[in-house]
């Protein structure tokens, strides 16, 4: 498998914790290359409105205008990894934030080591409703849905869709967030794939063998679905034809709570409020 579309990736320079030089970029787009990837969304870190959208594409265009020059045929989009706070549709709105190659899809990061925030299952309803689609990277690093990963069903229930990274699938992640990606794999929630690469020297680059342990477990189709044909659609700002979620771990009970429990009083049960 090749053509790979990445949806989450640090390659602008001097700008977050990615690439500190353009020359160092550059080296990571080569890297993309040679791993089968022919598209790149940039997405920084970003939050409260900073960095501000113009430094963004400023640093965008000068990594575009160095692979041309340098014949580099990597494609780099623009977005950013935004995270979460009280103000993100009022942000949105207002054109502070970059969506995903300025499409309909916004990606959402949820705090790794604290609580997630009360309001999250609120915000994500609120950005459906406005037309907004977020989807959460990396959500098997948070530790509130290492503890409780039926909390994935609340969140898509509200219009959350999940990036998983790839090097989660063999290990290089540690096996919490391994054992969520796999509970996401047989929920069905597993809807893209991405890098979230730093440096041409990350392990998150190495494919093989966490593309062979996703074919195994779910086939071809869905791993070429997941690393290719979903998120080039998403970039073309195109509707998904995604599968249901489907619970197969959950007891009697636990099913007659989650259908009768609004999700909102679930989640502040479980933060404790």
């Amino acid at each position: 498998m090749s053509n790979y579309v990445d949806l989450h990736s640090h390659i602008l320079h001097a700008i977050d914790d990615g690439p500190g030089t353009l020359e160092e970029a550059v080296d990571l787009a080569r890297s993309y290359l040679s791993a089968g990837f022919d598209t790149v969304v940039a997405t920084p870190h970003a939050t409260e409105g900073r960095p501000e959208t113009g430094l963004i594409l400023e640093r965008l265009e000068e990594l575009q205008e160095e692979l041309k020059t340098l014949q580099i045929a990597l494609t780099v989009l623009p977005g950013s990894e935004y995270h979460i706070e009280p103000k993100t549709l009022e942000r949105l709105r207002s054109g502070e934030i970059i969506t995903l190659n300025n499409s309909r899809y916004l990606l959402l990061e949820l705090p790794f080591f604290q609580p997630l925030p009360p309001y999250t299952l609120k915000l994500i309803s609120d950005l459906t409703s406005a037309g907004y689609v977020p989807v959460i990277p990396h959500p098997e690093r948070a530790l509130d849905l290492q503890q409780n990963p039926h909390l994935l069903f609340d969140l898509h229930a509200a219009g959350a869709l999940f990036q998983a990274t790839w090097g989660t699938l063999s290990g290089r992640l540690g096996p919490a967030p391994r054992s969520v990606v796999s509970f996401m794999l047989e929920a069905n929630l597993v809807h893209f794939l991405a890098t979230d690469a730093h440096s041409p020297a990350t392990s998150l680059l190495q494919l093989e063998k966490p593309l062979a342990i996703l074919t195994e477990k779910k086939g071809e189709g869905f791993a070429r679905s997941v690393t290719t044909d979903r998120p080039a659609h998403l970039i073309e700002n195109k509707e998904l034809d995604l599968p249901p979620a489907i619970d197969q771990s959950a007891s009697a009970s636990h099913s007659a709570y989650y259908s009768k429990t609004p999700f909102v009083s679930r989640l502040r049960r479980h933060l404790g409020r």
